[in-house]
């Protein structure tokens, strides 16, 4: 690999109340790339923060949201390539390397790898969501096509495989904001904005993926790069996660779809949950022998979910995932060797612990 194209990298960073997880990044990227830009969002980085040692950052009169203040960083750098990253985002080994080689080869403006939920590798994140756009896109539901499939939670597992089982690197209709190689020259050629600035928070990366697609540009995912996003770690903005997600639904609907968007599967909903109650440690799953995979979601629908591909009858999270792992509610699913859901399982992390 040609560690020299790396040198035409800026790391661009968004930093909101992860002002730990900020530095901390910044600390294993400053070998890696040319520059790291920090945009402070929530102008918590102190003067005597490590990370103002290894990056410049950049604070604005008020939070920007997401996409501004990448946009922002972008105005300001000369590099081809832009980092773009979450502070809760950690590479793997080879991980830009491989992201910068795929888009100069494939001439890809806009790449991405594959995540998973923890550092040893054992939980794999799904593709981003992205909403309605992958349901447009038959090539992840193999053989099949969407008014066959029963539920939108069974094609979730149909996307989730499929995701995970390309070996080279493959276009996706969505890739995640949390960690984008954007070739900033495409952009500026192209007169064309990273961001679309009109969302706040959310819907940025499905919007940006949207806007490449309409130029006949597929994003492309880089399955030999991974990374770790330990996902959900930043701090709760004053108008909530759940508002300002709707309000960017609201204005991607209505840009992408301005006569409705098309109709979504129903959802299936497991009903026989067992409750593990409220834990102050990771719950311990003793699993039957045939069970292969579990999947661990933040919804009983599992529409999103986690899966940890199972090598022995038990199962548990590591002390630094459960330490990471937010407050709140989880479910978990079994599946067996035949691809059927054996067991379901629904607990509660207790706050504080």
């Amino acid at each position: 690999m040609n560690a020299e194209l790396n040198l035409d990298v800026t790391a661009v960073i968004i930093n909101y109340g992860s002002s730990p997880d900020t530095a901390e990044l910044c600390n294993k990227l400053k070998t890696q790339v040319a520059n790291i830009i920090v945009v402070d969002n929530s102008n918590d980085i102190e003067d005597s923060s490590p990370a103002r040692q290894t990056a410049q950052v950049v604070t604005p009169v008020k939070n920007l949201g997401f996409g501004a203040a990448v946009n922002l960083a972008a105005r300001q750098v000369a590099t081809r390539w832009l980092l773009v990253l979450n502070p809760d985002v950690r590479l793997k080994r080879d991980c830009l390397q491989l992201l910068v080689e795929a888009s100069s080869k494939l001439h890809a403006p806009v790449c991405g790898p594959r995540f998973y939920w923890d550092d040893a590798c054992t939980l794999q994140l799904p593709p981003a969501l992205g909403h309605p756009l992958w349901l447009l896109s038959d090539r992840h539901i193999p053989n099949s096509n969407l008014t066959e499939m029963s539920d939108v939670s069974t094609l979730a597992i149909s996307r989730h495989e499929h995701f995970w089982n390309e070996n080279a690197p493959f276009s996706d209709p969505v890739l995640s904001g949390a960690c984008l190689l954007v070739d900033n020259t495409w952009f500026r050629e192209n007169s064309m904005p990273i961001f679309d600035e009109d969302f706040f928070l959310y819907y940025e990366d499905t919007d940006l993926c949207g806007r490449l697609m309409r130029k006949g540009v597929m994003p492309v995912c880089v399955a030999a790069a991974t990374a770790v996003h330990y996902w959900n770690q930043s701090s709760e903005p004053p108008e909530g996660k759940s508002c300002l997600m709707q309000r960017s639904e609201e204005i991607f609907l209505k840009k992408y779809y301005p006569k409705g968007p098309p109709p979504l599967p129903a959802a299936k909903i497991q009903p026989d949950f067992k409750n593990l109650g409220v834990l102050k440690k990771s719950p311990a799953l003793i699993l039957p022998p045939d069970i292969v995979s579990l999947d661990i979601g933040v919804q009983e629908d599992f529409i999103v979910f986690a899966r940890a591909k199972i090598k022995q009858s038990s199962f548990s999270f590591s002390r630094n995932m459960w330490q990471r792992l937010r407050d709140g509610r989880y479910y978990f699913r079994a599946m067996n060797n035949q691809g059927q859901a054996g067991q379901y399982w629904v607990w509660e992390k207790a706050s504080g612990v």
